[in-house]
């Protein structure tokens, strides 16, 4: 699986850190409240820094946030260079 971001009921931890529509920190708070705060504006609880103790988790627009994911990987690529192609030399 490409694609492990954890998103709404798919994160597992008891409480994540959350982080508001602004980047503002909001604290450490249960799971389920930080859901019920994501579906009251109507977006995503997405699940940023898994690794982190408790996660790091933000409400946002999934959709838009996958968008930027992979724009960002596509201009990436696009500026590697071919080291070993003579175009390059």
């Amino acid at each position: 699986q490409k694609n492990k971001t954890n998103i709404n009921q798919r994160i597992r931890a008891k409480e994540v850190r959350l982080i508001d529509l602004d980047g503002n920190q909001v604290g450490i708070i249960p799971t389920k409240e930080a859901l019920v705060a994501a579906a009251d504006v109507g977006l995503d609880l997405v699940e940023v820094s898994p690794n982190a103790n408790p996660p790091v988790c933000k409400i946002m627009d999934y959709g838009r946030y996958k968008y930027e994911q992979t724009k960002k990987q596509h201009e990436a690529k696009k500026n590697q260079r071919d080291k070993g192609s003579p175009q390059n030399w």
